[in-house]
C-alpha cells in the first residue's frame, strides 16, 4: 500500500502531466481555399474548393506533429494526413513544414485514388497580445502518389492556434 505522501505525488502527476504536455503543444484549426487536380493534367486545370485544416505539433524550434487537410467539393473530395517535421525560423513567427503520410481523393471525377503523400508547407503566427493564441496564416502543397495516377493539392487559409 502506498503512503499518503506517495499517493499525493501520484495524484499530482496525474493532474499535472496532461497540463504540461498540453502546454508544450501547438494546436491549430483553420479554413481556407485550395486547388486540387490529378497528375493527368496540370494543377492549373484543377478545381477549387473550400479547405479545412487541423494540426497538432510540439512548440519547440524543431517540432514534430501531425496535420490533416480536407478539400471539400460537391461530388468529389481530397483528404491528406501527414506526420510533419516543423522548423521554426529563429527570431520570427515563420514555420516551415515537411512531411509524409497518406492521401485519398477524387479531385477530377475520374475515380478515387489513395496512396503515399508528400507535404511541404509554411505557417506564420500573428500573435494576439497577452494571450496564448495566435492567428496563423498557412499554405500547403501535397502530392499523393499512386501507380495509376497521382493527385496534387495546394491550399491556404487562416487558423486559430493555441500555443
Amino acid at each position: 500500500m502506498l503512503s499518503i505522501e506517495k499517493r499525493v505525488v501520484v495524484a499530482m502527476a496525474i493532474v499535472m502531466v496532461p497540463r504540461l504536455a498540453l502546454a508544450q503543444l501547438r494546436v491549430s484549426v483553420g479554413a481556407g481555399a485550395g486547388i486540387a487536380g490529378s497528375t493527368d493534367g496540370s494543377l492549373s486545370e484543377g478545381r477549387s474548393a473550400p479547405v479545412v485544416m487541423a494540426q497538432v505539433s510540439t512548440s519547440s524550434a524543431v517540432g514534430l506533429g501531425i496535420e490533416a487537410d480536407a478539400w471539400l467539393r460537391s461530388g468529389s473530395n481530397v483528404s491528406v494526413a501527414t506526420g510533419d517535421l516543423q522548423l521554426r525560423i529563429p527570431s520570427t513567427s515563420l514555420f516551415i513544414k515537411l512531411g509524409g503520410g497518406f492521401g485519398r481523393g477524387d479531385p477530377d471525377g475520374k475515380g478515387t485514388v489513395d496512396g503515399t503523400a508528400g507535404h511541404i508547407g509554411a505557417a506564420y503566427d500573428v500573435n494576439v497580445s497577452g494571450s496564448r493564441f495566435a492567428m496563423t496564416l498557412f499554405a500547403n502543397g501535397f502530392v499523393v502518389y499512386t501507380a495509376s495516377r497521382s493527385l496534387q493539392m495546394v491550399d491556404g487559409g487562416l487558423a486559430i492556434t493555441r500555443r
